[in-house]
């Protein structure tokens, strides 16, 4: 097989002519399409357009660029992880949150609805509903430079909602190719595969966080400029592949990979060394999209990217000005953000390339795409121009129609406000964090139990004591024992309460008690897992033996007596290791910042 591949390859002659001839026209037409006002990326895209198979197939062996197309766009991941550095998601706060999650959540779903109104399939409205709702950060921030108000209030909102933005993204090339797999969009399996990312996401988070930074620090020393660099690279690619071999997508691995690197000491420096990477391999990304597309196809699909761009413009406006108002800014500043959100660009992109390749979608979304991108950058400033904005306050459209956006957002502003006060804000700074991160955990711990279910019936089938209930029973116990802690929590600090009973029952009972906290936890659960296999094993395979031929049957009371410690020390080790889970993810996420 390795043979076959390598006869395929292009001689090195060969590659170093398609490399110099992709860059050359990179150049040349970044700086072209840079005067007429339009970012790089659409350059990229126009070279793959005239030097692919559909223009004049200067480049044939199309495969050999799209290996480098997914190292580009693994490393753009990356770097995306590694740009939003945990100290700076904490700056976000819930004013950009609330935002983000109004303006995504209204354009996403106003695309779903009305693309399968227009006779999309559910899969492909999915895919169109991330395109359209997901803004370029690199191209927003040039207009902000160009409008000199990259240092407004404005701008530093749309910079922290474009944040969340990327992670959006990130979720959703995650998400889709596994519900394309399962050939269905029915909540049950998006929630498994959510479930999936979630439970990986953390257990990376709580172990890689600890971890990858003391490794990075450690290595850093090493009087060797390129080795802490060569290590990033490594750890990137090896938890993108981590994560396909686990059933997920790379991007999800990349992304996470350059959170840990991003809390590592000199990860400024690793950075500066990935960029020039980031840029070469994107560049060919994009060039690949490109070859994908012909002009052509761009101009059949004209009439069919129409209502979409117009879905596009409409949505992302008004999602971002009553997502503006609502979190308090006034009507120039709120029809400001509208306007500056709109460009689309690089991950939408990579969401459409996706798409095809997996066979999500049909061709036309990558030229619809370009169709769409294009639009939304050059709409830009006629929007400037109609729309009042913090630079021109003058409106040529009526004021009425703004306002009439205002009068729902208002309706929401009062709920915020009240969450932004003191008191309110004192108990959201409280509550919504360990809230949040319970759900997760209740998610993650029934995604792990239901991909564990073989070695559940394993454990069932091997302990006969565990049998005088049924399986789906016993199911629903170690279930039950997994989430009834971060389950107690969400709704209150009933579980907290719990844990305070089983931790006094436990210095009671305990001769050596252990000074040392986490030893103290460990102790715990490794004292649970040991008396949980001492009893199963005691009553599954010692005492039926030895009361065979006696008038006295104890086998079924001694295995209900065992099924009752088993399922006391199942909850109390579940306890231990939900609480640990929580307390790591708090610290990680929302409190390291303040102990510094």
């Amino acid at each position: 097989m390795l043979t076959n591949t390598m006869e395929n390859l292009p001689t090195s002659t060969e590659f170093m002519l398609m490399l110099t001839l992709l860059l050359a026209s990179a150049i040349l037409a970044s700086i072209g399409i840079r005067r007429i006002g339009l970012p790089p990326v659409i350059g990229f895209i126009a070279v793959g357009m005239v030097v692919g198979p559909y223009g004049f197939a200067l480049v044939k062996d199309v495969k050999l660029v799209n290996i480098l197309a997914d190292i580009g766009l693994i490393i753009l991941v990356f770097v995306i992880g590694l740009e939003f550095n945990l100290s700076r998601f904490r700056k976000v706060g819930g004013i950009a949150i609330i935002g983000a999650l109004v303006e995504l959540g209204f354009a996403f779903l106003i695309t779903f609805i009305l693309s399968i109104a227009l006779g999309f399939t559910p899969i492909e409205a999915l895919y169109l509903g991330g395109i359209i709702s997901i803004t370029s950060t690199a191209i927003v921030l040039k207009l902000l430079k160009d409008a000199g108000i990259v240092h407004t209030k404005e701008a530093e909102f749309i910079l922290l909602v474009s944040i969340v933005e990327d992670i959006f993204a990130i979720v959703l090339l995650v998400a889709l190719p596994g519900i394309v797999k399962s050939g269905t969009a029915d909540i049950a399996q998006i929630a498994g595969i959510v479930g999936q990312s979630i439970a990986f996401f953390m257990i990376t988070l709580i172990i890689g966080l600890k971890a990858v930074p003391k490794v990075v620090g450690y290595i850093s020393r090493v009087d060797i400029d390129e080795v802490p660099f060569l290590l990033a690279l490594s750890l990137g690619f090896g938890l993108a592949l981590l994560a396909n071999y686990l059933g997920l997508s790379m991007a999800i691995g990349a992304f996470l990979m350059g959170v840990m690197i991003a809390s590592a000491p000199r990860a400024d420096v690793i950075t500066s060394r990935i960029l020039p990477l980031r840029d070469f391999f994107g560049t060919i990304f994009f060039i690949s999209i490109g070859m994908l597309i012909s002009v052509s196809a761009m101009l059949d699909n004209i009439l069919l990217a129409l209502p979409l761009i117009c879905i596009a413009v409409v949505s992302k406006f008004i999602g971002n000005f009553i997502s503006a108002v609502i979190v308090g800014f006034n009507r120039d500043s709120a029809s400001t953000i509208g306007v500056m959100m709109m460009p689309r660009g690089e991950l939408s992109f990579v969401m459409a390339k996706q798409g095809v390749d997996v066979n999500a979608t049909r061709e036309f979304i990558l030229p619809t795409t370009m169709l769409i991108s294009l639009a939304s950058i050059l709409v830009v400033p006629l929007l400037g121009k109609v729309l009042p904005t913090i630079v021109d306050p003058k409106s040529l459209i009526p004021i009425r129609i703004l306002k009439a956006l205002e009068y729902p957002a208002r309706v929401v502003r009062v709920a915020v406000n009240i969450l932004q006060s003191k008191e309110g804000s004192n108990k959201m700074r409280s509550m919504l964090p360990r809230t949040m991160i319970n759900i997760a955990i209740i998610i993650a711990m029934i995604t792990i139990i239901s991909l564990t279910d073989n070695l559940l019936m394993l454990l069932y089938n091997t302990f006969v004591s565990l049998r005088v209930v049924p399986y789906n029973i016993f199911k629903l116990i170690f279930m039950l024992g997994a989430i009834v802690y971060p389950l107690l929590n969400t709704f209150g600090n009933i579980g907290y309460m719990i844990n305070s009973m089983l931790e006094s029952f436990h210095a009671r009972i305990s001769k050596a008690p252990i000074s040392n906290v986490r030893l103290h936890h460990m102790y715990r659960v490794v004292r649970n897992i040991v008396m949980m296999l001492f009893i199963l094993i005691v009553t599954s395979f010692i005492i039926p033996p030895l009361v065979v031929g006696s008038s006295v049957d104890i086998v079924l009371p001694s295995s209900i007596v065992a099924l009752c410690i088993f399922i006391y020390l199942l909850f109390d080790t579940f306890v231990v290791v939900n609480k640990k889970i929580e307390q790591s993810l708090v610290e990680i996420i929302f409190e390291s910042e303040e102990n510094k």
